[in-house]
């Protein structure tokens, strides 16, 4: 997703390059979101000179700041044009200006979590220290939510150290907070990473309620606010927490409510695996192994379903039952579904040309690859979601590395930074991908393919049929190699095919 230099989630429209005046956080009375709001304008500035020489003029001016919120823009800033040593320059100046601001309290209460194997008591202990150095009174009220966190932090390693009683203690003492909830949830879901459903269950059946109703409320401002935002992870964790406890009906349908939300929950072999516990721990196997199967059919194969999948099969149908003659038969429905699925979902629009350079310095055309299919793959080197994806994408490039017909181009684009090249450049050697990677216009958004391709966020990928056609696009990533592997598959194979 394409972001801004420094995001507060205000980006006002237009004020031309030309119209910014230099040292924009002198000017009387600017608050920060119009501060924010010209220093984006000038980002958007094409000559990266021009506008690098701007941008550290405005940075150097907010480094000297006497507000502490525009001080602390200043290394973002020098980031964005990658000044590294500019921008710790900064971070520094920061601490030694405003030693009792909110870097300095930040890096303080980092510095307490990072003490290794500190006692829950010892914690306590420092955490009332630093808090009576940096008072949250001290503090815009918007901006002390990390003493709630800190609180929540401490009740979790008392419940880590099975001290129950003061877990819950410190707990109840942050109920006021309006973000109990996701508090609450945190230290929930530590202890059913644990195992601990017993302490789990009482912490999410007081949330649980709350949050779901926020969640599924009419009302936009509830809908958004953290106890709304925090009800599919506690859904996540008090279902199994239910179910492990003893209450698997009660577990499944909290499950359920999850599903019918968001048909993602469905889908996630995390998900699907919960539910099919509970429905075992009803005494209903073969519901959990038809549930199972489906899953498998509509999203490829995961190796923990399949472990428990085999386990079902085999107590269904006898030790000496022929499990790789089903997930043969699961692969061939899968695979039939997904044609069905993809052939319904086939477009046909020219795909834009483009010229761009390799890694070699070698100039790409799409045009070369006419009679081809091509599978294009919008990516950059700080997105985590095409990262997510790319072991999936180097299975399908293996895949179809013998097949002349098909070409992959995976295209870097919206860098940050002029040494774009050299973290591609790292970033592949070190993965011992094997794309062929092209770099996107990244100084003139408007020559560049990304926006030729209508691309609104990355990854993004296209599939070009042997004419010159998209006949598939599509955004997200997932981090299941079949999954991807088969979809890859089964687009490539309709666009060879394509008329």
């Amino acid at each position: 997703m394409k972001k801004s230099v420094i995001s507060l989630g205000i980006l006002a429209a237009a004020l031309s390059f030309s119209q910014v005046q230099a040292q924009i956080v002198k000017q009387k009375g600017i608050t920060q979101e119009e501060l924010v709001r010209q220093i984006n304008e000038i980002a958007k500035e094409k000559d990266t000179k021009v506008r690098d020489a701007a941008l550290t003029k405005e940075a150097e001016a907010m480094m000297a700041s006497k507000n502490e919120e525009f001080a602390g823009m200043a290394s973002s800033l020098f980031r964005f044009i990658g000044n590294a040593d500019k921008a710790e320059e900064a971070d520094k100046s920061l601490i030694k200006r405003f030693p009792k601001g909110s870097k300095a309290r930040l890096d303080a209460y980092n510095a307490i979590f990072k003490t290794e194997g500190i006692t829950a008591v010892e914690l306590e202990k420092q955490l009332t220290a630093w808090e009576k150095k940096f008072p949250a009174k001290s503090f815009k009220e918007e901006n002390r939510a990390i003493y709630a966190q800190g609180k929540s932090r401490l009740a979790g390693l008392y419940f880590k150290e099975k001290n129950a009683a003061k877990g819950n203690e410190i707990l109840q003492s942050l109920k006021s907070e309006a973000a109990y909830a996701q508090l609450a949830s945190s230290v929930a879901s530590g202890l059913v990473r644990e195992k601990d459903y017993t302490n789990a269950e009482p912490i999410l059946a007081d949330i649980y309620q709350a949050s779901y109703d926020a969640y599924n409320s009419a009302d936009d401002k509830v809908k958004s606010s953290p106890t709304a935002r925090a009800y599919p992870t506690i859904a996540g964790n008090y279902a199994p927490a239910l179910i492990n406890g003893g209450n698997a009906e009660k577990g499944l349908q909290v499950y359920e409510g999850l599903f019918k939300v968001d048909p993602y929950y469905s889908s996630a072999p995390v998900y699907v695996l919960g539910y099919a516990d509970g429905i075992r721990k009803t005494g209903r196997d073969l519901d959990a192994f038809l549930f199972i199967d489906n899953a498998l059919i509509q999203n490829g194969k995961n190796d923990g379903l399949i472990k428990v999948q085999k386990e079902l099969y085999e107590k269904l149908n006898g030790a000496n039952a022929n499990f790789d003659n089903y997930l043969a038969s699961v692969d061939k429905k899968g695979e039939e579904a997904m044609i069905a699925k993809y052939k319904g979902e086939m477009i046909k629009k020219e795909a834009p040309l483009f010229s761009l350079v390799d890694r070699d310095g070698k100039t790409v055309s799409l045009a070369d690859y006419k009679g081809k299919v091509v599978v294009l793959d919008f990516w950059a080197t700080w997105c985590g979601p095409c990262i997510n994806s790319f072991p999936g994408m180097q299975a399908s490039v293996n895949k179809y590395k013998d097949d002349k017909d098909v070409v992959f181009l995976f295209i870097d684009t919206w860098e940050r930074g002029d040494n774009y090249k050299d973290l591609v450049n790292d970033f592949i050697k070190k993965n011992n991908y094997t794309f062929h990677v092209l770099f996107d216009e990244m100084k003139d958004r408007e020559k560049a393919a990304v926006t030729a391709y209508g691309v609104k966020g990355i990854p993004f990928k296209a599939v070009i049929d042997k004419e010159g056609f998209i006949r598939f696009e599509s955004s997200g990533s997932s981090p299941e190699v079949d999954k991807i592997v088969k979809e890859m598959t089964v687009k490539i194979e309709l666009a060879k095919n394509a008329k």
